[in-house]
């Protein structure tokens, strides 16, 4: 947000906490507008640039579908207060058009699909993250339509245990104490508790629900199981649930970067995660976004404006700045092709 100015233009639309728009694309920025989306702690936004035009903004199509899922999502959490279950219906209408949409768009970028977050809507947003990441392997691994779908709605009620868990416990700035620790760790079977006997969620979806946490090694929870006990759904959960929790900032802590991320997810393997998925995600994620602003080990900005299968922290960057922060001739540099130099970070 400290290189936007007034007068920029918004490049993709921004979600509010109940699925709402904050600001359309197109929108021009004003100093009122800029002063608000710092408020409510925007980490990043897209701002059109004719240096980068020939990277698409997000498709209409899949912003609908974005948005309705926030909704349902959000009436979700809120009626489950009430112990009020029906809305969750809902949920699989959303979930059956994200499923529509990436078998259309099976080629689609993974980090074209994420949606940015705020402090605000994390819970929302990292739930639809974490449910489009799992479809994301899901799709790799030619799962059938209705796998799909039961992948899908369990990621995105994965966390809906955490209705029945005290607010000061989940957003307590500090460490948690042993006894509040060991209360969050029973989200998982109080989220399994709502949604066992909801007979449009299909058993490998609830799978999800209670197995989330558990990891390969047997060292999860909330039963400690290991290895082929643990659902492939449950285990495509963990690792997209993780993923993308740790690279969000949170109250209580600053997210990991990106590459700093994805050496987490590489380093558990065998330990937290599943070698196989491991490898999935090593080979089709991207873990910077087209269009994100980075700066280089050599001092260099740019812009991530392709990706190297196989290779998702040493993207092709569009370099537009020099040392001094001064605008020059873009020149494009393949990280692949020039191994002494990499990502410090991202610019937000």
């Amino acid at each position: 947000m400290n290189k936007v100015n007034p007068g920029d233009v918004l490049a993709q639309s921004l979600l509010g906490v109940d699925g709402t728009i904050l600001l359309r694309e197109g929108v021009t920025l004003t100093e009122r507008y800029i002063k608000k989306l710092m408020e409510l702690e925007i980490e990043y936004i897209y701002i059109k640039d004719d240096r980068l035009d020939d990277i698409k903004s997000l498709d209409p199509e899949f912003l609908k579908i974005k948005i309705a899922a926030t909704k349902s999502l959000s009436k979700v959490f809120s009626r489950l207060q009430y112990n009020d279950k029906s809305s969750i219906k809902d949920v699989m209408a959303t979930i059956a058009d994200i499923v529509e949409y990436l078998i259309d768009n099976k080629e689609i970028n993974s980090t074209y699909l994420l949606e940015l977050k705020t402090f605000d809507n994390y819970t929302y947003v990292h739930s639809l993250n974490t449910s489009v990441l799992a479809l994301f392997f899901g799709v790799q691994l030619s799962y059938s339509k209705s796998m799909l779908i039961d992948l899908g709605a369990g990621a995105l009620l994965h966390d809906i245990g955490k209705t029945k868990v005290p607010i000061e416990i989940l957003n307590k700035r500090g460490k948690l104490t042993k006894n509040e620790y060991d209360i969050m760790k029973t989200h998982p079977e109080r989220g399994y508790e709502i949604v066992k006997n909801v007979d449009y969620i299909g058993e490998r979806g609830k799978l999800i629900v209670l197995e989330h946490h558990e990891r390969v090694d047997g060292r999860g929870y909330p039963f400690g199981i290991k290895g082929d006990e643990i659902s492939k759904f449950g285990k495509i959960a963990c690792i997209s649930d993780v993923y993308d929790a740790i690279v969000s900032d949170r109250v209580y802590r600053n997210g990991l970067a990106a590459n700093e991320a994805y050496e987490f997810i590489l380093g558990g393997a065998g330990s937290f995660f599943d070698f196989e998925l491991v490898n999935i995600f090593k080979q089709n994620f991207s873990i910077y976004p087209l269009g994100a602003c980075v700066r280089l080990s050599n001092g260099l900005e740019g812009f991530v404006v392709g990706h190297n299968k196989g290779f998702p922290d040493r993207p092709v960057v569009r370099i537009i700045y020099d040392e001094g922060n001064n605008s020059i001739t873009p020149v494009e540099i393949n990280l692949i092709q020039k191994l002494d130099v990499c990502i410090e970070k991202i610019i937000i």
